[in-house]
């Protein structure tokens, strides 16, 4: 088994229409928003257990209460794709359950390249985990999120100067 995670669609919210009586739903695009949005990520064989186990005890939980299994990790009670806005409240009661404030959740995201970037990983390495098409996009969102960074950057810069004139 490889430690990756293959990223090669999207979700996408399909909006409904109340005055027709057609409902909204979660669509599975076959394709990401951008073909970098293609990728292989490398993560930890724990993660990558702890959501099989994760997926197990889900399913167990289905059949128990005679519901239908999926191959989806997080799915509705009834099988499907959990829309956004589900997704957010259960996100919001899981963080309220443990005190913590009301974040979304892309702050995994600005976190996990954060920590990429203070422990020295390569902007290009974190653009494709990303999957950001321009290495200038990666730049441009996360460098606030290094600041480890500006500080070795002035003291790679006072070495050198320390160096010349000395």
């Amino acid at each position: 088994m490889t430690n990756e995670i293959i990223v090669s669609k999207t979700l996408v919210w399909k909006a409904g229409n109340k005055n027709k009586g057609i409902k909204g739903e979660m669509i599975c695009k076959q394709s990401p928003k951008s073909d970098s949005g293609n990728r292989r990520v490398l993560v930890p064989k724990e993660i990558l257990n702890g959501l099989k186990d994760f997926h197990q005890e889900m399913n167990n939980y289905f059949e128990d209460h005679r519901l239908p299994t999926t191959k989806l990790i997080f799915p509705t009670i009834y099988g499907n794709y959990m829309c956004d806005r589900n997704e957010r409240l259960t996100l919001k009661k899981r963080l309220s359950s443990l005190n913590l404030p009301d974040y979304g959740f892309h702050i995994f995201r600005h976190t996990h390249a954060s920590m990429m970037l203070n422990a020295g990983a390569n902007w290009k390495e974190l653009q494709v985990r990303m999957g950001h098409k321009s290495i200038s996009t990666t730049m441009d969102t996360y460098a606030e999120l290094a600041p480890t960074k500006k500080q070795e950057a002035v003291e790679i810069f006072l070495n050198k100067i320390s160096e010349l004139t000395h």
